[in-house]
């Protein structure tokens, strides 16, 4: 058998990895490539070849075996000798009889760009045959394979699952060394070059070709229905009534010739991967014809229900005189070389598949115009025949099918539409002349030219705009005779861009922005008709209006020309008697309405800015009445705000006009006219202060410059009205502004100001306002005129952290006339003051200044090495007392507003004083935290509370501070005074605050204020991952007469600090630098609320304010925000979290929107509510959209930080955990009650019989599920096991479990059940003795009522289809829940995820599941009942003997043990009940989840499914054969045979659905003859940890026989994983491990070592059991005893794991502590272990007759016997051998003898992983530890080892 591939990587590399690590790539690890520029081969003549010995474990066997590998140089056969790149060969074969007779060779040969030719082979030699049967014992283990001195036999099917693993290699390393994407690049952009260059023509017949199929392109093309909102147009012509050409076009992101390159390039990697993956093994191939422009193609196509089909066609391609490319393609008959039509049919006949497929033709052309540098135009036209007898209508599929080519090609270059919008604008041409226009388009343009020019004197009358940078007015204009009045509008506003630029935006009708914002409007239609030049075209449009009137659609023309003034002018007219095909029925529903527009616009002084100035007229048409039309004028007129929005440069554009400012203010030797300012007012005058981080000339510019366009967002978001400046001179302006203080009753009012600015001194300038009377701003009936004087003070201070200061001082007197509330007067006052607040938030630098502050002090930490005097090695003292008095005291958990910040609070006895301990991990170094904690005065360290802060010494590692704090009425404020000392602590700091002694110091207690101690010890530990540990531990005492409840509650806010240090850390991390744990940190940031959300603005929420707030602050969430606008939207809807319908967006991320973001976020709620856990929320939630699939996939930290925030969300809301809660524990509830009630009317109407029944089946329901409890949590506490039962107890054990689940608990330590299985344990047995019994009597009792005379009873008959329902709704939650759980598909891609992705999908999905659940329950269980009235004995006999087959068959494929991890008689006791229960919840639900490997099994579900579906009409069969007539039925037989035939059909009807919905790749799972032990092994050998580290949740029993592979796995990666860490790797997953598969050095480190379970000698036992086997020196015995010698000499190197406690203080003391400790282990690990005797003594114990009863526990392969019980076990051992030989060895004297040598066998390998000498001196007493040294050397001396 020979595998090939082609592997991207150097042939001499990969020949290296390849003998360096073929055992790891076997076991699916990649192999680590060498650099090729460091390898030379072939080596030395002396070694004509590199060998290596390997050991490989083989799926298919299950075993290890020995092979050698040989690499040499070698020469393909297709190669010539001489060849310049040589190639190598690696060939193997078997080194051991024991192994498989399996060899090959890898052939490797050199290909271009660094890549190579992989072929390998492998055969099975003869003697390989197939050997008998394989035997089972016990409940399905697989029986042991007794080992032979001939080679091993496997099975013929074995042998080929052997070479099938083998041959899989050659996948592994293409997956390993592929580089696709980079080859494709090559080879794309090769070809993109010469199609770029190329200067050769096509031949004459390519020539004829491409002009033949070019004019075939002039046809009738009608729309395809529903594509006119797809970006691509698709068309379709007719042709011969038969076979249908199709036409598609679109724009493409990319040059021309890289398309070209696209198309011609068919076997590119990422073609024939979609090519695989969507015709599977149809026939691919591409011939190139030399030396021409030709090549053929052949393809099949995979076809439902019909034959497959293949196309052969020839293509060509040309480069046009206008620099299109043109691609023809026709049949590959039509060529005129025979050779390549030959060769072509040949490869066809030859082809599996094709030769089988029907012949199909495929003729047509592409052409690719360029439209810009990197952006072009793309048309296919093409007919297809699909050959055979095709209905029409499948050829128009075909047709759109074959069309899609040209989507594909689109989306695979599809860049950002904004990007590509400027692109295409770049290259639009200057327009004509006005003059210059033809007839046609100047009538257009006299047409709209009539709006600016006609009716001038009429004025125009402003209108309030919703666009604060946009000015709007109105005309009205008298109608004609016959015409409706409706008015003109007019628009004006700045844009920032040049001229051309905006006419460019104006003449894209479909650009791509537009179309979005179309999309999103939800308009039906918006396309381009005609284009006659880049400056003239035709468009439709049909918008979109509100109900009841219909879709309006409006006809124009558009044309752009110039003025001779240097203006730009569109105009826009409609024009009539034209049908345009939008491919939709709806559009002629529209009403057609008119329009005229015209766009001016002209040049400013200003470098690319423009004004621009729209006027409109539009009648919507139909019978919208005129003054309707002229209310919604301003929507007429949006078009100016919208080329003002894209072009926005507001930020940028004040920043230049500040700067202009700025620098008329650096000269004070100007004398400037100054203002009078005049004190006093009814008010008062307001006064505030600030400090701004930046020069005072900006400051001041800023606030001088009025009409900033920031300034005039803000004033028209405070309520203002109209506002306008008038400039007087450089130093002076008058300003006007009409404000609305939106107060009823009250108007607006009007102020006009005069300011004026000057240098008071080289440091302080001054800014004055006061009222003036100006002629340009009369004032105005109706409108009250008020006053206002103003003084700003500016004043430069120094700078700090090189970052420049200035004080503002802002005074103001205002007078608003009029009669204004007092309170509405101190509330504007406020307002006027927050005006200091924006300008220091613009300019704040505060996280700069600290930074700057805190790599200052990391500096002076990192080179610290001070003296610490007495006092100070007395604080150091108290923190370290206070650190371990605190461990000492009961604790309590205190919540925090924080998740990720750990709290607890505790009493010591004798004390009033609390203890409060806080923990977090700070993303940060140590010095870094230390740092932060030492600034005393940095900003993000200032409190509105602190009156007074100040340090009065301030040293390297000594601190003295003072601080006086507010305190809330009526208690006095307290002040603290402290002394900080540093110091450093092995890999951290630790930081201690005392309470200073001297209070008659610099701040002596007054009588005012209440002396306060605040001692805190704050301990900083590096984790290695620049990350921080810190502990808080603080014993605050308030002092005065604070109530002790009052310091208690207050003291959760105290350690909080450690929240606001984790915090302020997470704010400077860099986007580039985060991770997961960054995500998880800035997710709980965002669903925490904050002080922001008190102060939102108008127009935001709470939420919204919270996320403002935190994209200010943390640098990586500001960065995301530069680069994606609409994260902030996006953010905003998503911690908004209001449940609202999922709206759908296929855009992709480069194309992403504010409104798409917020369709986007909005969902998450929706998905949330219906998903049980956050990560399976979030998991939909991202599938669902296509934008957040490329953000989780570019971005680590993004899927943490939605899982954290769903989570958060879930807890929160009422719709979410206590929903979930209530839900649960009410169905359990309604339930349990609605069957009691039955059974109390049941009992009452005399059927005692089934009340009975019913009461039975609750009591086993509740104790079944009490026992799942006990099971489930034996080794737990009492208290916890009592919680459990009265929760089951309670009725509501559903509802807490779903809570659990959905709180992602973790299955705890004592556990044998994770959260989600319990819950389904939980809701199995409320199916199987509840709700199932529960509907089958209550039909048995309910079908008798269908003749009865008073009728049947509609309560029962309701309760019976509840019960149905709800029954089925379970099944199907459960079902549900597990399979769109994403780690679960993470973990089992091959059984989960059978779900597609879609909501609507996942919907149909669960509904058929609901009701198959419900309609399988009904028939089974009225065919139950109807075969109960038959007899008792006929129920029993058929659900026993059911069961029976059911058993025999698990017990026959050794699958009857259930993978749950039990032990003893638990596990076989759990294995029957769960494959009892499994199997009735499957006989009356289907639940699609128990056709699981470990469950029933796929093919038994199916064949239970068939045997339900089939045992219902026999049942009807029996029933009415037992009857003698229709009277004595309980219901008539024809309405019997329709209800079980109803359901069975209704059944059959939903599965098909079920089935044609779900992903079909999953189908192979619902038939699959898997069993659970075969997928557990099978899963432990699948590549990577992920999948084998599995194999530990299941039962050993399933793993027995590879058990080996297992322990070789944990022993190979354990020290990689104790370094790495991976999340898996934790105190759980480590406790389910045997000790003998954990290295001893590690096992001995772990915490309860001796209390972990034990084995036996298995390993030396296993050396010296392979001697016998094979013989001594046999390889296999050779390797045998390596693992052995692996072990002992693990064994006999000790382990010094435990560390010395820290040394506080340097001292000597501490270095002779230190020196001692070295010695000590120097000592210990100078012993030497006597490994020959126990290799003996292992063979002594195998010698031994199998007759003896033996304990048979396997050893660890950490055991390490110590000399002293070597010699004991040797003597126990002489003396069984003794009692053997002297009773025999069977009798009891031999048995109790060889069980005292067991024991004391265990006792050895126990005492093995005790703690070593060494380690146990550190902690016994000094006496005690001599004794046992003395002990030990005496000992050694006698074993002659010293």
């Amino acid at each position: 058998m020979e595998r090939s591939a082609s592997c991207h990587v150097d042939a001499l590399a990969l020949a290296w990895a390849l003998v360096s690590d073929l055992p790891g790539c076997f076991a699916g690890r990649r192999p680590a490539v060498p650099d090729a520029a460091s390898l030379t081969f072939p080596p030395p003549p002396a070694e004509a070849a590199v060998q290596r010995s390997l050991r490989l474990s083989m799926q298919a066997t299950r075993k290890r075996h020995a092979y050698s590998l040989t690499l040499t140089p070698a020469t393909p056969p297709s190669s010539p000798p001489a060849s310049s790149t040589p190639s190598y060969s690696i060939s193997f074969h078997p080194s051991s009889p024991a192994s498989i007779a399996v060899s090959g060779a890898f052939l490797l040969v050199p290909a271009a760009r660094g890549t190579c030719a992989l072929t390998m082979s492998a055969r099975l030699a003869a003697g390989g045959g197939a050997a008998g049967p394989a035997s089972r014992t016990g409940l399905g283990r697989p029986a042991p394979v007794p080992r032979s001195e001939s080679r091993l036999r496997v099975s013929a099917r074995d042998a080929l699952l052997l070479l099938d693993d083998l041959l899989s290699l050659v996948a592994v390393l293409f997956s390993a060394c592929q580089r696709c994407a980079e080859i494709d690049g090559l080879v794309l952009g090769g070809l993109a070059t010469h199609f770029r260059t190329s200067a050769t023509a096509p031949t004459a017949a390519e020539k004829a070709l491409i002009d033949k199929h070019v004019a075939l392109g002039d046809k009738n093309w009608a729309r395809l229905k529903g594509t006119v909102r797809e970006p691509v147009e698709y068309f379709q012509a007719l042709a011969d009534g038969k076979s249908a050409w199709g036409k598609a076009s679109t724009n493409v992101d990319v040059a021309a010739e890289h398309v070209l390159a696209w198309l011609w390039h068919g076997n590119s990697y990422e073609r024939l991967g979609a090519f695989v993956k969507s015709d599977g093994d149809s026939m691919s191939m591409t011939l190139e014809v030399p030396d021409s422009h030709s090549r053929f193609s052949v393809f099949g196509n995979k076809l439902p229900l019909i034959d497959d089909r293949v196309f052969a066609t020839w293509n060509t391609w040309e480069r046009a005189r206008n620099d299109d490319f043109v691609v023809a393609f026709t049949l590959h008959t039509d060529f005129p070389d025979e050779y390549y039509k030959n060769k072509i049919d040949n490869a066809i006949t030859n082809h599996k598949s094709a030769a089988k497929a029907v012949k199909g033709s495929l003729v047509g052309f592409w052409r690719i115009s360029p439209l810009a540098s990197n952006v072009c135009r793309v048309t296919f036209v093409g007919q297809g025949s699909m050959g055979g007898l095709v209905p029409d209508s499948a050829m128009k599929f075909a047709t759109k099918k074959v069309l899609s080519t040209v989507d594909r090609v689109r989306d695979r270059y599809e860049r950002s539409g904004t990007a590509v919008d400027a692109e295409l604008r770049g290259e639009f041409p200057p327009p004509p002349l006005r003059a210059d226009l033809g007839n046609t388009e100047r009538l257009v343009v006299d047409k709209a030219w009539a709006l600016q020019s006609e009716a001038e004197d009429v004025p125009w009358e402003v209108i309030k705009s919703d666009f604060p940078l946009t000015k709007m007015w109105i005309k009205h204009v008298p109608a004609a005779r016959g015409e409706r009045s409706i008015a003109w509008g007019k628009a004006g506003c700045t844009v920032d861009c040049s001229a051309i630029t905006v006419l460019a935006w104006s003449m894209a009708f479909c650009s791509r922005d537009r179309m979005r914002i179309n999309e999103e409007e939800g308009n039906p239609a918006r396309l381009v008709i005609e284009r006659n030049s880049p400056h003239s075209d035709s468009v439709a449009t049909i918008k979109k209006v509100p109900f009841p009137f219909r879709p309006r659609e409006f006809v124009v023309r558009q044309v752009a020309c110039a003025l001779n003034s240097g203006s730009l002018l569109l105009a826009v007219t409609s024009i009539g008697g034209t049908v345009v095909d939008y491919g939709m029925r709806s559009s002629a529903a529209a009403v057609r309405g008119t329009m005229r527009d015209l766009l001016v616009i002209s040049p400013t002084a200003t470098e690319n800015q423009c004004d621009v100035t729209q006027f409109a007229y539009m009648d919507a048409g139909g019978r919208v009445p005129a003054w309707a039309m002229n209310k919604t004028l301003p929507i007429s007129l949006s078009s100016a705000e919208e080329m003002r929005c894209s072009f926005e440069r507001d930020d940028e554009v004040d920043r230049q006009s500040t700067s202009e400012i700025a620098t008329k203010f650096e000269s004070p030797d100007h004398i400037v006219e100054m203002g009078v300012f005049h004190a006093g007012g009814a008010h008062g005058i307001p006064r505030a202060t600030t400090i701004i981080d930046e020069d005072i000339c900006t400051c001041a510019a800023w606030s001088y410059n009025a009409m900033s366009r920031y300034h005039v967002k803000n004033f028209y978001a405070d309520g203002g009205i109209e506002a306008s400046m008038q400039k007087h001179n450089d130093h002076s302006f008058v300003y006007q502004n009409l404000q609305d203080f939106k107060i009823p009753t009250v108007s607006p009012r009007e102020f006009v100001t005069r300011s004026v600015w000057r240098w008071e001194s080289e440091t302080v300038l001054l800014q004055v306002v006061e009222s003036c009377t100006a002629e340009q701003y009369p004032i105005r009936s109706g409108i009250v005129r008020g006053s206002a004087s103003e003084l700003e003070k500016f004043e430069r201070l120094d700078p700090v952290g090189g970052i420049p200061q200035t004080r503002i001082t802002w005074t103001q007197q205002a007078d608003v006339g009029g009669l204004i509330p007092s309170s509405a007067a101190r509330g504007a006052l406020v307002d006027q003051m927050m005006y200091l607040s924006r300008i220091r938030k613009r300019f704040d630098k505060s996280l700069a200044i600290d930074a700057a502050s805190n790599l200052r002090l990391v500096t002076m930490i990192q080179n610290h090495d001070g003296d610490y005097s007495e006092r100070e090695k007395e604080i150091l003292e108290e923190g370290r007392t206070m650190l371990e008095v605190f461990e000492q005291q009961k604790s309590k958990e205190l919540k925090m507003s924080s998740p990720t910040t750990q709290a607890k609070v505790a009493f010591k006895d004798g004390q009033s004083h609390v203890y409060g301990w806080s923990s977090a991990v700070v993303r940060a170094t140590p010095a870094q935290v230390l740092a932060y904690t030492w600034d005393f005065t940095k900003r993000a360290g200032m409190y509105e509370s602190h009156l007074e802060k100040m340090a009065d010494e301030d040293h390297a590692h000594n601190k003295l501070t003072y601080i006086n704090k507010k305190v809330s009425n009526p208690f006095s404020n307290r002040d603290f005074y402290t002394r900080s000392v540093w110091t450093k602590r092995g890999t951290g700091f630790r930081l201690v605050s005392s309470p200073e002694l001297d209070d008659a110091g610099a701040h002596p207690i007054t009588s005012d204020v209440v002396r306060a101690k605040f001692p805190s010890v704050i301990k900083m530990t590096g984790t290695g991952d620049s990350s921080t540990k810190l502990e808080y531990v603080i014993q605050p005492d308030i002092g005065g007469s604070l109530p002790l409840w009052l310091v208690r509650s207050l003291i959760g806010s105290s350690l909080a600090y450690v929240t606001e240090i984790q915090q302020y850390h997470q704010e400077l991390r860099e986007l580039e630098k985060w991770d997961a744990k960054d995500g998880e940190a800035v997710g709980e940031v965002l669903v925490t609320k904050t002080d922001a959300e008190k102060h939102h603005g108008k127009e935001e929420t709470g939420a919204g304010a919270r996320v403002r707030a935190l994209m200010e602050k943390q640098k990586g969430l500001k960065e995301l925000g530069q680069k994606h606008e609409w994260f902030k939207a996006l953010l905003t809807k998503i911690v908004e979290n209001k449940l609202r319908p999922a709206g759908d967006s296929e855009t992709k991320l480069c194309n992403m929107s504010v409104k798409q973001a917020n369709v986007i976020g909005g969902a998450l709620a929706s998905c949330i509510a219906a998903n049980l856990t956050a990560p399976a929320a979030v998991d939909e939630w991202i599938l669902r959209y296509p934008a957040m699939g490329e953000l989780d996939r570019e971005y680590v930290w993004f899927r943490p930080m939605m899982d954290t925030i769903a989570q958060r969300l879930l807890e929160s809301v009422g719709w979410g955990l206590k929903m979930r809660l209530y839900t649960g524990a009410g169905l359990s509830t309604l339930d349990l009650l609605s069957d009691l009630y039955m059974v109390y009317t049941y009992a009452t109407t005399g059927q005692q019989g089934t009340a009975l029944s019913l009461s039975i089946m609750v009591g086993l329901c509740l104790l079944l599920q009490l026992g799942v409890v006990w099971g489930q949590a034996r080794k737990a506490p009492g208290r916890v096991i009592l919680k459990e039962m009265l929760i089951v107890l309670s009725g509501i054990a559903p509802g807490i479990h779903s809570m659990r689940v959905a709180r992602g608990a973790k299955q705890s330590e004592y556990a044998a059940m994770d959260p989600e299985l319990e819950l389904t344990f939980t809701r199995g047995i409320e199916m199987v003795l509840e709700s199932i019994p529960g509907c089958v009597l209550q039909l048995h009792a309910f079908l008798p009522t269908l003749k009865a005379a008073g009728g049947y009873d509609k309560r029962a008959l309701a309760s019976i289809i509840v019960s149905a329902l709800t029954t089925g709704f379970s099944a199907a939650t459960i079902s549900f829940d597990f399979d769109v759980n994403p780690k679960r598909r993470k973990d089992e891609p091959a059984f989960y995820g059978y779900i597609p992705d879609s909501a609507s999908a996942r919907t149909m999905v669960f509904g058929c599941m609901v009701i198959n659940g419900a309609l399988l329950l009904l028939v089974r269980s009225a065919s139950t009942a109807l075969l109960a009235m038959v007899g008792a004995k006929y129920v029993a006999a058929y659900y026993v003997g059911d069961m029976a087959v059911y058993f025999a068959y698990k017990e026959a494929r050794g699958d009857f043990t259930h993978w749950i991890p039990m032990e003893g008689w638990i596990d076989l006791l759990e294995s029957f009940f769960e494959r009892l229960i499994a199997k009735v919840i499957v006989n009356f639900t289907g639940i699609i989840q128990l056709r699981a490997p470990g469950e029933m099994g796929a093919s038994y579900w199916l064949f239970d499914m068939a045997l339900a579906l089939a045992a219902s009409p026999v049942a009807t069969r029996i029933y009415y054969a037992s009857v003698n007539a229709d009277d004595d039925a309980v219901m008539d037989e024809g309405d019997a045979w329709m209800m079980v035939g109803g359901l069975s059909f209704g059944w059959l009807i939903f599965f098909a659905i079920f089935m044609l919905t779900i992903r079909r790749e999953y189908w192979g799972s619902f038939y699959s003859t898997e069993t659970g032990y075969q997928y557990v092994q099978s899963k432990f050998l699948r590549e990577g940890d992920e999948n084998k580290k599995a194999v530990f949740k299941y039962n050993k029993k399933l793993w027995l026989s590879i058990r080996g592979d297992v322990k070789a796995w944990t022993l190979e990666n354990w020290e990689r994983w104790e370094e790495e860490k991976p999340e898996w790797f934790d105190d759980a997953w480590k406790a389910k491990i045997d000790d003998d598969m954990i290295p001893v050095a590690s096992l001995q480190k772990m915490s309860g070592g001796s209390k972990r379970r034990r084995s036996s000698l298995g390993d030396l036992v296993v050396g010296v059991g392979a001697e016998a086997a094979f013989g001594k020196g046999a390889p296999e015995a050779v390797l045998a005893w390596s693992e052995v010698e692996d072990v002992a000499a693990s064994a006999r190197a000790p382990d010094m794991s435990a560390q010395s406690e820290e040394c506080d203080i340097e001292s000597e003391a501490c270095v002779d502590y230190h020196e001692k400790v070295a010695e000590l282990e120097k000592l210990i690990k100078s012993q030497t272990g006597a490994f020959e005797r126990m290799k003996k003594l292992a063979g002594e114990v195998y010698a031994v007759p199998r007759a003896v009863k033996m304990v048979a526990a396997t050893p660890s392969s950490g055991t390490k016997f110590t000399p002293f019980a070597a010699t004991v076990l040797e003597t126990s051992i002489k003396e069984a051998k003794a009692a053997t030989a002297k009773f025999g060895a069977t009798s009891p004297e031999a048995a109790i003898a060889w069980e005292d040598v067991e024991e004391l066998s265990s006792s050895s390998n126990a005492a093995a992983v005790q703690p070593a000498l060494g380690d146990e001196c550190l902690l016994e007493l000094q006496e005690a530890c001599e004794a046992m040294e003395e002990l030990q050397a005496k000992i050694l001396r006698e074993q002659g080892m010293i």
